[in-house]
């Protein structure tokens, strides 16, 4: 069964552009490269993608997108970004809310929303993948959950100060650790022209934004590649209001499941580890 696993660091709003990434899960499992990030607005991403389903004619597609894929709430944050807001804000990060009252992201005209239209909707990570599927994922949410952190006197590290556009946090040497560990894990699966590329942007002495949504795209696509090789991913959230998947990670799920205790949520019901399932073709 050919798969199309795909990374999209997303735009959020027409106006604005990400990256796009992806690999094809051949038959005996191989993974076979589709070229470097692509820096794409939301049409474009939908052009590319249609491109690679009607060239390479794979039995499935899997989205893994960086933006939120339901989105019910009129005001404040959605419950899972509540869920997830601890161990970020515990690493000195922070959890953008999403809710429909920001017109251009989420609103009726948000762009996000006829991407989804045409590959099939927010999915539904339990179901059995025979077609195109789009699976909201956070590659911040994703390094906790890899440990990618850096030391620091918090038990649990920070994460990387490695965005390019915030010029007064940005650490250079936090950028080219991102870059090293994503690097390392496209080299393991094969991936050489993702690992060079992602070598390249470390190289950069003044990397752009366009360098952190490309390499974000590569953070998206490693989650595709966790679900397409059969690991242990988890989901927070729920298909109602709003979810996020990332690799498993029993650490997180520990400070999670404190979290789910602090706010009178049940843990098993905002926490499920699962393998993703392929129909057969």
């Amino acid at each position: 069964m050919t798969t199309l696993l795909v990374g999209f660091d997303s735009a959020w709003t027409a106006r604005n552009s990400g990256a796009l990434v992806g690999v094809l899960q051949l038959d005996d499992s191989r993974f076979c490269e589709l070229g470097a990030p692509q820096t794409v607005d939301y049409r474009q991403a939908e052009e590319v993608i249609v491109g690679w389903q009607t060239e390479h004619v794979p039995e499935a597609t899997i989205i893994l997108l960086d933006q939120p894929t339901v989105v019910k709430n009129s005001t404040g944050q959605r419950p899972v970004e509540n869920l997830v807001a601890s161990p970020v804000s515990r690493r000195y990060g922070g959890v953008q809310p999403a809710n429909t009252s920001r017109e251009e992201m989420f609103g009726k005209e948000g762009s996000v929303w006829p991407f989804l239209t045409r590959f099939g909707g927010a999915a539904n990570p339990f179901a059995p993948v025979s077609d195109t599927r789009v699976i909201e994922t956070y590659p911040v949410l994703t390094m906790i959950a890899l440990g990618w952190m850096l030391s620091d006197a918090r038990p649990g590290g920070r994460l990387p100060k490695y965005n390019p556009g915030r010029k007064k946090t940005f650490s250079h040497s936090d950028w080219q650790h991102v870059c090293r560990l994503t690097s390392d894990a496209f080299r393991e699966r094969g991936l050489i022209g993702g690992a060079g590329w992602i070598d390249s942007a470390s190289g950069k002495a003044s990397p752009r934004k366009n360098d952190q949504d490309g390499l974000d795209a590569c953070v998206c696509l490693l989650v595709a590649l966790y679900l397409a090789e059969g690991k242990d991913c988890l989901m927070l959230g729920d298909l109602e209001t709003g979810y996020i998947v990332v690799p498993d990670s029993a650490a997180l799920r520990e400070e999670l499941k404190d979290r789910c205790s602090e706010t009178g949520r049940g843990a098993s019901e905002w926490m499920r580890v699962f393998r993703l399932l392929m129909s057969s073709p």
